[in-house]
């Protein structure tokens, strides 16, 4: 883990924001996208003023450790449940205390240096550019986005900027998949021909509309359902637990998953854009996501693989056909396929990558002498501190997930479309020839809800 530096401390001659904006001839909008251009809030005194926003569930354990980092200082809470929000309140008396993010950047936004976003996935976007907006750095959880607009848009928001962010894919900078990335990269099993991973999960629903039923007194429903279209609330089916379920909330298994277990895929081979998506998935809900996925990904080829690299995702009932994987282990049999994972396989054998356990070189006979030497482990939510302090950079930037991010949301609408491949044009962000796919890469915000920048 980097040390801990010194914060970095702004010029003497950068304006104020509140007198950046002041002078702003152009409005409010643009004064702060330049704000955020100009390099943002820098952490004064060499502590990190961070405020929470959706702070129960995962969001608790975001907050907790971030929180643990010596110069970290909670000032502001921020969730729609009054229940979540007092529970974190409790635990940080010193900070204040709201239900609705924006009131929170227009009450406080000078008090705060950076803010952890741990919503449903729906919200993701709108929280994390509006604190972009105010020149905020921004710790993200996954999958980065809800659609593929707002993914493009988060990564070219804060390109040429010094804001510090990072996705909340903690596994990223763990032992176990640090070790793999580097042997990949290190060509112990050759140049990769293709890529399997998988999950168990089964995010998805196939039952009878949801029944409405009364708000928890707790929850605010209206700002819970924020940019999404109104719906009733139902009792079990959104929040707290659900909503993944649901495409108007959630990404299904691929959303939740796959951006943690293709995050090491996507590292050490240097993918960029796919090119082409093709899905033989059960045709899914309406409303909902299908519990039995099977998606592949063409890639153009990386130094890292071969010329026609492909990478195949499956999930729930569907899992991958191990028949020609070399998995006879030492002692005899085979080895027992892990619930989740990624099997690659190079031009020199095979690495088996569990989710989350350390990876093995297969077949076990060819690479009986060899030995992975572990790589550091390293704490996701400090090494996101130590960057806002002045520290090394991210490795799970903005730059480097909102690609990553698009990558899966793609595979998520092909899966609405199977046995009809998608060809993706990532420089015009278009899906030609496929007009209902195409009309997925992007929601239209509720109306009170809109973001500037990703109007």
């Amino acid at each position: 883990m980097p040390r801990h530096r010194a914060a970095v401390s702004a010029p003497a001659d950068r304006p104020s924001r509140r007198s950046f904006l002041a002078r702003s001839a152009v409005g409010t909008a643009a004064g702060l996208a330049a704000l955020t251009r100009a390099g943002g809030v820098h952490a004064a005194g060499g502590r990190l003023r961070l405020a929470g926003i959706g702070v129960g569930g995962m969001g608790a354990a975001d907050l907790g450790a971030l929180a643990s980092h010596p110069a970290v200082d909670v000032v502001a809470l921020c969730d729609v449940d009054t229940q979540r929000l007092g529970a974190a309140g409790e635990r940080h008396p010193a900070a204040r205390r709201f239900a609705d993010f924006r009131t929170m950047f227009r009450e406080l936004a000078d008090g705060i240096d950076a803010v952890h976003v741990s919503t449903p996935d729906h919200t993701h976007a709108a929280a994390a550019m509006t604190a972009l907006d105010h020149g905020k750095h921004v710790y993200c959880q996954k999958p980065l986005t809800h659609d593929v607009f707002e993914a493009r848009r988060l990564r070219e928001a804060v390109a040429g900027t010094k804001l510090v962010t990072q996705m909340g894919t903690q596994i990223h900078s763990t032992t176990p998949y640090r070790t793999a990335v580097r042997a990949i990269r290190g060509g112990v099993i050759g140049r990769v021909r293709e890529v399997h991973s998988w999950s168990n999960k089964t995010w998805g629903y196939d039952g009878p509309a949801p029944t409405p039923s009364p708000v928890p007194p707790t929850l605010d429903w209206n700002l819970w359902l924020g940019t999404a279209a109104e719906r009733p609330y139902a009792e079990g089916h959104y929040h707290p637990g659900n909503w993944r379920r649901w495409c108007d909330f959630g990404c299904g298994t691929m959303g939740d998953m796959a951006i943690h277990i293709l995050d090491p895929v996507w590292g050490s081979l240097d993918l960029t854009a796919p090119v082409a998506i093709e899905s033989t998935s059960p045709l899914p809900p309406s409303a909902s996501f299908g519990m039995r996925n099977q998606t592949r990904f063409t890639f153009p080829a990386t130094p890292f693989t071969t010329e026609r690299f492909e990478l195949t995702w499956s999930d729930g009932g569907a899992m991958p056909d191990t028949t020609t994987w070399p998995l006879d282990a030492p002692a005899g049999g085979r080895l027992p396929l892990p619930d989740q994972g990624s099997m690659f396989i190079g031009e020199k054998g095979c690495l088996l990558l569990p989710h989350v356990a350390m990876p093995q070189l297969l077949p076990a006979d060819t690479f009986a002498a060899t030995a992975l030497e572990p790589a550091p482990d390293g704490n996701h939510w400090h090494l996101f501190v130590d960057a806002c302090l002045g520290g090394p950079p991210t490795t799970a930037s903005f730059a480097y997930a909102g690609p990553l991010t698009e990558a899966v949301l793609l595979g998520t609408i092909a899966n609405r479309f199977p046995g009809r491949p998608l060809t993706w044009a990532a420089d015009t962000m278009m899906i030609p020839d496929h007009d209902a796919a195409a009309a997925l890469l992007r929601r239209r915000y509720r109306s009170g809800f809109e973001v500037t920048r990703l109007a």
